[in-house]
């Protein structure tokens, strides 16, 4: 079997029971059935690890799969090749895309020509996103509906995740944590559950000790890999009810307004390189706060001070 944690995530293959002790390195302990096996093996292929994780894998075998054992992450099945039936609490799954959480018996049925995307959600991240939309922390544990419309939104954003090998935000930490979120809140937007009712309720009254909880947070935060929700938790209130205060009280959105404390972060850096002689670049200063689009960054810049960032870093006033 190749090595999984090589660079790169590299497609393993596997026979079945190597399939077996290598998924269990992710999943809790299950039982498994094999019924006839195909000529090409199991493969799998780990495609990204970090608050989330995805994962496509085949077992080259028709199987039974399942645990009675309680585990502590929601996980999204959707089917990329083959055929199968995935049971929750001895009820059928009748949509094509499974969402699997907590405290549930899982049994799942796969054809011989199976292969899955998994995509796996740790309590505590959907905990923690939750939050952000409600201001406080849930009362319950969320329950999911757990079949998933193929059509609809997260079935379009799990489509984009299998098109490719290569995921695109891999090469940066920032976009890497923008699209994780982007997953996430989808995921809670549009999947029916039993805070749904809850989120589309008007928002919570916004104060100004929210506001200036959302400001400091945007300027003690800003060389971090911070989102919407990030803020709103920040301030204790739901990001609706953030993105109403910032447009009524200072006629900008959240994140127009981490950007603008980011800028002035930039311009601050590029003065004191220019007094100091520092050979730090402009990308790097870009970079560092955030801004990954350097031709964005450049314009954004000149629109704010004038003249572009490479002339300040020159020195030139």
């Amino acid at each position: 079997m190749k090595d999984l944690n090589a660079m790169n995530h590299p497609v393993v293959t596997a026979d079945v029971d190597q399939m077996r002790d290598l998924l269990v390195q992710h999943f809790p302990p299950y039982y498994l059935e094999i019924g006839k096996p195909h000529p090409r093996g199991a493969r799998y292929q780990l495609l990204h690890k970090g608050k989330i994780a995805l994962h496509t894998a085949t077992y080259g075998a028709e199987i039974r799969v399942g645990t009675s054992e309680s585990f502590n992450f929601y996980a999204v099945m959707m089917p990329l090749r083959g055929t199968g039936g995935v049971t929750l609490n001895g009820q059928d799954v009748t949509a094509p895309i499974s969402l699997i959480g907590p405290k549930q018996k899982i049994d799942m049925r796969w054809s011989l020509d199976h292969e899955v995307l998994m995509m796996q959600v740790p309590l505590a991240a959907m905990e923690e996103a939750l939050e952000a939309y409600l201001g406080d922390p849930p009362k319950e544990r969320l329950r999911f509906e757990p079949g998933v419309d193929a059509t609809g939104a997260l079935g379009h954003a799990l489509r984009m995740v299998s098109s490719g090998g290569t995921l695109l935000f891999a090469a940066s930490k920032l976009a890497e944590h923008h699209f994780e979120q982007f997953l996430l809140h989808t995921l809670l937007a549009s999947q029916p559950h039993n805070y749904s009712d809850a989120l589309s309720e008007s928002a919570a009254p916004w104060t100004p000790a929210a506001l200036r909880r959302a400001v400091r947070y945007c300027e003690d935060h800003a060389g971090e890999a911070i989102c919407l929700g990030d803020i709103a938790a920040a301030a204790r209130v739901s990001v609706r009810t953030l993105q109403l205060g910032f447009r009524e009280h200072l006629q900008t959105t959240p994140m127009a307004y981490l950007r603008s404390v980011r800028l002035a972060h930039t311009h601050a850096d590029l003065v004191r390189i220019a007094d100091t002689g520092s050979q730090t670049t402009v990308t790097e200063v870009a970079l560092r706060w955030g801004f990954t689009h350097l031709g964005r960054f450049s314009a954004l810049y000149r629109q704010t001070y004038g003249r572009l960032p490479s002339s300040t870093r020159q020195g030139h006033r």
